[in-house]
């Protein structure tokens, strides 16, 4: 009786150990981002060669950081993916969330000592969203976080936010420091009219109430832009005394490019 001829394993097996490899001598800096995007989607696509799928997502979507932002829908309208592979995807946008999240909230020191994960949290929530949201952040008197809200969402370009609601938010959660963000799905970060507009009239109203907006902020795919950092926000103390903004947050930028 004759033994039955061993299968053969897929070409696709030989080229999935070697990207493993390759990934493991510098965590893969040396390779292009088509070949990093291969290797997530192997282990949710067992059996498949997915280097095509891999090329398409990133021309589909432009970019990695695209692709791994982008919404379930999306991932399934543009290129079919499996209920498996969109799950993996979605995993690594969340966990980077969550990462940018604990890296200010267990803070023992004031945000502004871990301004850049606390901006790096509000652009992984924003950033790719398809509607705009507005949002609001609650600090004590020593900038510590104490909480968070939505309190409106829009459409494609405009979230209407009433700033007594803002006001109202912030005596609800005891703020004595505000920071308000929303998103540009468009992907520009200059704030427009309204945006300036709604930011001078939340300012106004937390002066009477006796806490501070601290700052807004415009978040873009490309980047976040601080208002405050603009010299649209003032500190109280300089609004107060008349005079012009000091810089006293070294090492933040205006604009911050993703």
């Amino acid at each position: 009786m004759t033994k039955p001829e061993q299968e053969e394993q897929p070409l696709y097996f030989g080229h999935r150990a070697l990207l493993k490899e390759r990934f493991m001598v510098d965590e893969g800096a040396s390779m292009p981002d088509y070949e990093l995007l291969e290797l997530l989607l192997m282990m949710a696509i067992p059996r498949r060669d997915v280097k095509p799928l891999a090329k398409k997502l990133i021309s589909e979507f432009g970019s990695l950081k695209n692709v791994l932002h982008a919404p379930a829908h999306q991932l399934l309208e543009k290129c079919n993916l499996s209920p498996n592979a969109i799950v993996l995807l979605r995993l690594f946008h969340t966990c980077m969330l969550r990462s940018a999240y604990l890296g200010f909230t267990v803070s023992e020191e004031p945000v502004i000592s871990c301004w850049e994960q606390f901006e790096e949290y509000c652009w992984n929530d924003l950033a790719y969203k398809e509607i705009e949201e507005f949002h609001v952040y609650f600090f004590d008197e020593s900038l510590h976080y104490k909480g968070d809200k939505l309190l409106s969402t829009g459409t494609i370009n405009q979230a209407v936010v009433h700033p007594r609601e803002v006001v109202r938010a912030a005596i609800e959660n005891n703020a004595v420091y505000l920071v308000i963000a929303h998103n540009h799905p468009s992907g520009a970060i200059k704030p427009s009219d309204f945006d300036i507009a709604v930011t001078r009239e939340i300012e106004a109203l937390a002066d009477v109430m006796n806490f501070e907006l601290y700052d807004h902020l415009i978040v873009g795919k490309d980047g976040i832009c601080s208002l405050r950092n603009e010299g649209i926000i003032l500190p109280k103390k300089k609004r107060d005394e008349g005079g012009k903004l000091i810089d006293n947050d070294a090492g933040k930028k205006n604009k911050r490019k993703k």
